[in-house]
């Protein structure tokens, strides 16, 4: 059984991210680890915590973590259940004309009474007045603003607009954020700027498409090399089923072919009418591409620090695959408590290979102890009692021929004797 573990690296990649730009003061960061806290993903879920970034970040007047911030207080998760403060934030949230909160305002209102709807109010304008003078269609304009600037390559205005804290995660009539915006364009120096202030990386625009799968339709490699050296995730699927392996293949990119097959990219994934990437090379002719389809990956990529460990259950039959992280060893992967072992050659293939046993109790001690007894020791064990309570087999097979042939030989005898 095998696991991909790209998505916790993606997940985990993005933390980092998020963690950094959050330290340089970038509000949309603080949303962002702040949801990730909330999900457990990349990090150890902690409620508490993604209460307070939450918080950070609706105090400077973002909407998303305002909406989140009240279904935390409507779930008690990290705090109290409060429907009044809740109901609160709703208000603030609606009066920036946001209409998710003005649905949930109106829902929630049903289930309060007159006093609590008046200590919503109250605390609204409280929330309110803490927050920085808001100009709602300053904001929106600065957040088109980004978008353009992302777009036209202009490094200047971008690093401006989000030092004032512009959401970049904000979309445009396709849906599209600003990191899709600059990659589709092909802006690399825009892409590394966004990804430093905390930026979405796998966010996807109206049609189902990437950052990723922009610069991989239009051949700009150097913006698919950094996205995937930021874990971005390799395999995601347009509205129509493709991947960016395939959108590059089609479009003749040799070189992010390459990169994307190195990355782990599934070279099997078909869109939605069945035709893979090597079918779209194929009738591009495309022959190089097509070669580097064929051929798969040369070499065994992001596995550095993990240990993969084969599980052996009974008749030597592989039961299952687990990864351990965090043990260096040039070794590969260990079967059982034999000293038999399976390893990963240079060219991605897999090789087999023994080890000393000093070697495997030095490099893997603590995880051998774990693991089941070789069965193929235990079928040795049952062999050597077996010959410990008679004859060996060969012997016996040599005296049941010999006795046919005796046989065979009397009753001739006794034939030609008769007659």
């Amino acid at each position: 059984v095998a696991h991909d573990h790209r998505y916790i690296r993606a997940a985990k990649k993005a933390v980092a991210r998020y963690e950094r730009a959050a330290d340089q003061g970038f509000i949309m960061a603080h949303y962002n680890l702040a949801r990730a806290l909330a999900e457990g993903r990349g990090i150890k879920r902690n409620y508490r915590r993604a209460l307070a970034g939450f918080r950070l970040a609706a105090e400077q007047g973002n909407v998303p973590a305002m909406l989140r911030l009240a279904e935390f207080h409507l779930a008690g998760l990290g705090t109290a259940e409060n429907r009044v403060e809740a109901q609160a934030l709703y208000y603030v949230a609606a009066g920036i004309q946001n209409r998710g909160a003005s649905l949930a305002k109106a829902m929630l209102a049903k289930h309060l009474d007159h006093s609590q709807l008046e200590q919503a109010r109250k605390r609204a304008r409280v929330i309110r007045a803490r927050m920085p003078a808001l100009d709602l269609i300053l904001q929106r304009a600065q957040e088109q603003a980004l978008l353009v600037a992302a777009a036209e390559g202009d490094i200047g205005k971008v690093q401006s607009l989000l030092r004032d804290g512009v959401d970049a995660n904000a979309i445009n009539a396709l849906g599209r954020t600003s990191v899709i915006a600059a990659a589709w364009r092909g802006h690399h120096a825009i892409v590394g700027e966004l990804l430093k202030a905390g930026v979405e990386i796998d966010a996807a625009d109206n049609q189902g498409r990437t950052a990723l799968t922009w610069s991989a339709i239009n051949g700009y490699s150097k913006i698919v090399d950094t996205l995937l050296e930021e874990a971005a995730l390799v395999d995601v699927r347009d509205n129509k089923g493709l991947t960016p392996l395939i959108r590059a293949a089609w479009n003749g990119h040799e070189g992010i072919v390459k990169s994307l097959i190195e990355n782990g990219a599934n070279i099997s994934a078909a869109d939605d009418r069945g035709i893979d990437a090597l079918q779209r090379a194929l009738a591009q002719n495309e022959r190089g591409i097509a070669a580097l389809l064929r051929a798969g990956p040369k070499k065994t990529i992001r596995r550095r620090g993990e240990v993969f460990v084969i599980l052996a259950g009974d008749n030597d039959k592989v039961g299952a695959l687990a990864v351990v992280e965090g043990v260096g060893s040039k070794e590969g992967i260990i079967l059982d408590q034999d000293t038999q072992m399976i390893r990963f050659g240079t060219d991605g293939r897999i090789e087999k290979g023994y080890a000393s046993k000093a070697l495997l109790e030095k490099e893997f001690g603590k995880i051998l102890a774990g693991l089941p007894p070789s069965s193929t020791d235990e079928a040795t064990r049952k062999s050597r009692a077996g010959d410990d309570a008679g004859l060996p087999d060969y012997v016996i097979y040599i005296l049941l021929t010999l006795f046919i042939v005796l046989l065979f030989v009397g009753l001739r005898w006794f034939i030609i004797n008769r007659r």
